[in-house]
């Protein structure tokens, strides 16, 4: 299979593409500054080529949203909605990583136009039509995987491993099971069967 992964020189992407690497897949890394035949130039703040996905079997979305509102809202809310619309025309599954705290953005005043402009995002997503799964990290750490704990209403806080992250966002793109659902991740004490997991979620 041939995936792309958007954000995939990142601290959270860069874990995704390697497992899915590790896994025989082929990976195309979408980045602003591509390096080399296996990286395509993508910026979700700006249009998408439409024969961006051609030949792509799945997509992954780990981008850190601007620090201004509306940057974010240009990335995480526009951007994400034109490939989820690209997505949608050819049936490709499209995994975001979200985060939590998407309901409760008043909480977080300092963040609350950023976490909106993800929230926005997301339901662009699920509104597509493409086959998706939103996966909302707890604030994130690069400490070492010990286990993974799954929630949905987002009504947790907590921490969880990027490597965690990148390990449900590949099983979320892998597992058909996962379709349709948006659950929250945080660090737990005991490993995972994900098609299980994703199994027992309330879809959207």
């Amino acid at each position: 299979m041939r995936h792309l992964v958007i954000g995939g020189t990142g601290r959270t992407g860069r874990q995704a593409v390697e497992l899915l690497r590790n896994l025989g897949h082929e990976v195309v890394v979408g980045t602003r500054r591509p390096r080399d035949e296996q990286s395509v130039a993508v910026d979700l703040a700006n249009p998408l080529d439409p024969r961006l996905l051609s030949g792509v079997d799945g997509i992954i979305v780990s981008v850190e949203p601007p620090v201004d509102d509306a940057a974010a809202d240009a990335v995480m809310h526009i951007g994400v909605g034109q490939l989820a619309e690209l997505a949608a025309a050819q049936k490709i599954p499209v995994v975001l990583i979200s985060q939590i705290y998407i309901t409760r953005a008043a909480e977080h005043p300092d963040m609350a136009g950023i976490i909106r402009a993800r929230g926005a995002g997301e339901q662009a997503l699920r509104n597509s039509g493409a086959p998706y799964a939103i996966v909302r990290p707890s604030w994130l750490t690069n400490s070492p995987a010990t286990g993974v704990h799954l929630e949905q209403g987002d009504r947790g806080d907590g921490r969880v491993s990027r490597e965690i992250v990148a390990q449900a966002a590949v099983a979320a793109l892998l597992y058909p099971e996962s379709q349709g659902k948006t659950f929250e991740l945080y660090d737990g004490h005991a490993p995972v069967d994900w098609p299980t997991a994703f199994t027992a979620l309330t879809a959207d």
